[in-house]
């Protein structure tokens, strides 16, 4: 059961995103509270004065509120490894940027949510999930079986997001590209053709990869079952 001062924090300058979120969020069961912040200094101090049991950190919030601005503001990796130290991170950003939290993703630290369509769906999927698997933990189930009843649950949420990220990726690189190529008329690829095209290879490889892991996971997870 979630104590009375259990929260998560959300960055975002997103208004619309971080309503929904405390709506969703704090008219559920329990006793959750909501706590946002604009800017990234604010949150770390909330970060380290509340505690969430999780952070989300929207991308865009990361930026300069104003061009002019002289402030240094942390990268997109930087940022969700200082908020990982403390607690589990769902980060929110564009396709491409999504290899630059790769190592947290690997280690369980952080999720990813390519920030296209229904971005804050999936989001809100994600923290429930996390919220679902540390009452859990706190709870007492045995590690082994707090893993097996979230694949059970949530495979297919979690083949929907592991996929759906890479593949917006190579579509929104595709669909630029061909856009650009088909404005100039002159059959010549514009510049940064080549960057998008690299970008579009490396999501490429990555969702292969993605399918194989799944697969094998899935597999192993057949044959234990059977066992």
């Amino acid at each position: 059961m979630r104590k009375q001062h259990d929260s998560i924090l959300i960055l975002s300058r997103d208004a619309d995103f971080a309503a929904a979120c405390r709506s969703a969020l704090e008219s559920g069961a329990g006793s959750l509270q909501v706590e946002l912040a604009a800017g990234f200094e604010h949150a770390r101090l909330l970060a380290e004065r509340t505690n969430p049991l999780l952070v989300v950190l929207d991308e865009p919030a990361l930026a300069p509120v104003a061009p002019e601005e002289t402030a240094e503001h942390p990268s997109l990796d930087s940022a969700a490894t200082l908020f990982a130290d403390m607690t589990p991170v769902v980060v929110l950003g564009a396709p491409e940027h999504q290899e630059e939290i790769a190592a947290l993703v690997a280690a369980g630290a952080a999720e990813f949510v390519a920030r296209s369509g229904d971005f804050a769906r999936r989001t809100l999927a994600l923290i429930e999930r996390r919220l679902r698997q540390r009452e859990r933990e706190i709870s007492g189930v045995p590690p082994a079986r707090v893993r097996a009843e979230r694949l059970e649950e949530d495979f297919g949420e979690v083949l929907r997001h592991e996929l759906n990220n890479p593949l917006t990726g190579i579509l929104g690189n595709a669909e630029l590209l061909l856009a650009e190529v088909r404005r100039r008329q002159d059959g010549r690829l514009p510049q940064g053709a080549q960057q998008r095209l690299e970008t579009i290879t490396d999501l490429a490889v990555r969702l292969r990869e993605t399918v194989r892991r799944l697969s094998q996971q899935l597999e192993e997870r057949q044959t234990r079952t059977t066992v």
